[in-house]
């Protein structure tokens, strides 16, 4: 699929960050890489790439990636290749199952965690936009058609200096739910090299003029893709970011693009997954589930992949460590702070 991610707009977001990075192509295929460099180790990262017309140019693409990183000394390729076209073509399981046992044959193994979404929802814009509507819930209809009545209006903005709305929100509630996202210096930097490319558009719900809902979305020649997004929590009941992705996909066909991937949902269908809930969000505006390959990892020099996998077990074994006692703290401060706060029946502080 032709993503953003593997368009010369984002190498040129990587070279503004300050990294390497690859633009190959050979017959049937194209890859855009970054070298990726970590404290245990480099490697050379092709996000949903390389893009092969046809599983058959997998090979050449793996070698071509493979002497790329031997001369720059890194230690593994990572690729999640993909092919070519809208995401919907009628033949792309059998491509992407194609690729799978392709990246096996080469000697791949998948990822300890994929980086992109494995799976997505995408919705096919070349149809009317009567039609795209009537394919969504009811009520994301209703509250589309409606919103003016609480006083949301929808705008788009290449500004990079809007992205500081999007970004508040982002801090907000990572801060709320104790999470981590992505470091403002690298949203900053997207919103300054894609805006002025027309790859990348902030869309903003306002309630009388005041922000209350952000999205970021990436573009390609034919994809529109739903990257970041926030909803300050004392504004949720308003739902201001159900008409913000209407509008959005509208306006992407509007554009002439041809698919608006939402981006990542659960990758199964499991009601108890902790993606259940976004993941029926995203299903509530129509389109379809598509898998992708994956994350796949390729050794260039074997021994000192073995190591890195060795050191990544062990990194996330005490991250996940810490995680779990980062969240018993705050639970434990949730019911120390319910306990000074919540009056008894007497009407006393309880101790």
């Amino acid at each position: 699929m032709d993503t953003i991610l593997q368009e010369p707009a984002w190498l040129a977001v990587q070279r503004d960050l300050g990294h390497d990075v690859l633009d190959l192509d050979g017959t049937g295929w194209h890859a855009r890489a970054v070298l990726q460099r970590r404290r245990i180790g480099s490697f050379l990262y092709c996000p949903y790439g390389p893009v092969v017309e046809d599983p058959a140019a997998l090979p050449e693409a793996i070698a071509a990636l493979t002497a790329q990183a031997r001369r720059a000394g890194a230690w593994f390729l990572r690729l999640e290749p993909m092919p070519a076209g809208d995401g919907l073509d009628v033949g792309r399981a059998p491509s992407v199952a194609a690729l799978r046992a392709g990246l096996a044959q080469a000697g791949g193994r998948q990822s300890p965690s994929d980086v992109q979404p494995r799976r997505t929802r995408l919705i096919d814009l070349r149809r009317p936009a009567e039609d795209l509507l009537a394919d969504m819930t009811g009520s994301i209809r209703t509250i589309h058609r409606n919103g003016h009545k609480k006083g949301l209006t929808v705008e788009a903005s290449q500004d990079p200096a809007d992205i500081a709305i999007l970004l508040g929100f982002l801090e907000a509630t990572a801060h709320r739910k104790g999470i981590r996202t992505h470091p403002e210096r690298y949203l900053r930097q997207v919103a300054e090299t894609l805006m002025p490319r027309d790859a990348a558009r902030l869309y903003v719900t306002r309630q009388h003029g005041t922000p209350v809902c952000a999205a970021l979305v990436y573009d390609s020649p034919t994809v529109r893709t739903f990257a970041h997004a926030a909803v300050p929590a004392e504004h949720r009941r308003l739902r201001p970011n159900q008409p913000l992705i209407v509008q959005a996909i509208l306006d992407a066909r509007e554009r002439g693009q041809h698919t608006a991937d939402l981006f990542g949902i659960a990758p199964t269908d499991d009601p108890h997954h902790p993606w259940a809930g976004f993941t029926a969000f995203k299903r509530s505006f129509g389109g379809v589930d598509v898998d992708h390959t994956g994350t796949w990892d390729l050794p260039v020099r074997s021994a000192t992949y073995g190591l890195y996998r060795q050191t990544r077990q062990a990194l996330d074994a005490s991250r996940q460590g810490r995680r779990r006692m980062q969240h018993a703290l705050a639970a434990a401060r949730a019911r120390v702070a319910a306990r000074v706060t919540t009056p008894s029946s007497a009407g006393a502080p309880t101790r």
